[in-house]
């Protein structure tokens, strides 16, 4: 379930010599730093770009593109381990002991309906912001300038079409979603563990891990669900109608409106006290997910049992 990746390969530890990596690129360049009098090269070996400055080596690209020349079909835990011993063979160095700096993790996803049907019934993740600029697009990251954690959902033939990317035909017309973890830098400390070699990517827990954060983290997003139709027969309070009432409101517009209405309210300084904006988007969230309100969205238990399942064989 890997995609693009970030590996470096130290040169000292690696005992790779200057400019031996050169000579196996395509379409090579050579830039000198006249103030330094450093030499950097860059390539591109089977789609990924090599950079080959003095104290290592940068590897940056896709490894589903790098086997298979697209990265529709997604790579699991072996064939991980054959992109890097491929990868190994063409530079004529050993990557599995390079340090992993940033990773994409995720798969595709053939649904039954279009992809955005499904992208306006996730609301919130906590501790991350949504940002939902499209129809067909959908992000969850921080809102610092550094995002070294993004969850994102999205249109894969709208993205092949918009970066002009190989799509296969049997898949053309089909709504393909596509849902993945991206991290960037310190990912020992993103991810909990001591380190991130080439060789812990296909390392069985390790794998099983990152499956557990990719499901683990979908299922901590809020979800839209429907409000039942008999519902008035089980309404036998105020309390309860108002609860229907707002849950009706939410299902019609969004979870989207529940983020509006608190950010709306925090540029206003309705609160003096920031735990009460939390509370009260709890309260909301509360009344729009009550058991006895709403039931499964089918679309949402549709996702749901994709996110499930991926997991199966690891």
């Amino acid at each position: 379930m890997y995609d693009k990746v970030k590996i470096w390969i130290d040169r000292a530890a690696a005992g790779v010599q200057c400019g031996a990596i050169a000579s196996t690129l395509s379409g090579a360049n050579t830039q000198i730093d006249h103030s330094t009098g450093e030499v950097k090269t860059f390539g591109y070996i089977g789609g990924l770009k090599v950079c080959d400055f003095l104290g290592g080596v940068s590897v940056t690209g896709s490894l589903p593109k790098f086997i298979h020349g697209s990265n529709i079909y997604s790579l699991d835990r072996k064939s991980t381990a054959r992109a890097i011993e491929k990868l190994s063979d063409e530079l004529h160095v050993d990557v599995n002991g390079a340090s992993v700096t940033g990773l994409e993790f995720g798969t595709n996803f053939l649904m039954k309906n279009p992809v955005q049907d499904y992208l306006c019934r996730l609301g919130d993740m906590p501790r991350l912001l949504r940002y939902h600029f499209e129809p067909k697009t959908l992000y969850y990251k921080g809102n610092g300038r550094n995002t070294p954690k993004v969850f994102t959902f999205y249109d894969k033939q709208a993205e092949a079409e918009q970066k002009a990317m190989p799509y296969p035909d049997d898949l053309k017309g089909a709504n393909v979603l596509r849902y993945e973890m991206r991290f960037n830098g310190r990912l020992p400390y993103q991810l909990s563990v001591p380190e991130v070699r080439a060789s812990t990517l296909y390392d069985r827990n390790f794998y099983r891990a990152m499956v557990k954060r990719y499901q683990d983290n979908y299922f901590s997003i809020s979800k839209q669900n429907q409000v039942k139709t008999n519902v008035m027969s089980e309404i036998k309070t105020v309390s309860d109608a108002f609860s229907v009432f707002v849950a009706r409101l939410i299902s019609q517009n969004g979870q989207t409106q529940i983020g509006s209405f608190i950010d709306e309210l925090k540029q206003s300084a309705v609160f003096g006290d920031r735990k009460y904006y939390t509370r009260l988007k709890k309260k909301l969230q509360e009344v729009a997910a009550k058991a006895n309100v709403s039931m499964s969205d089918g679309l949402i238990k549709e996702l749901d049992d994709d996110v499930k399942n991926c997991g199966a064989y690891v």
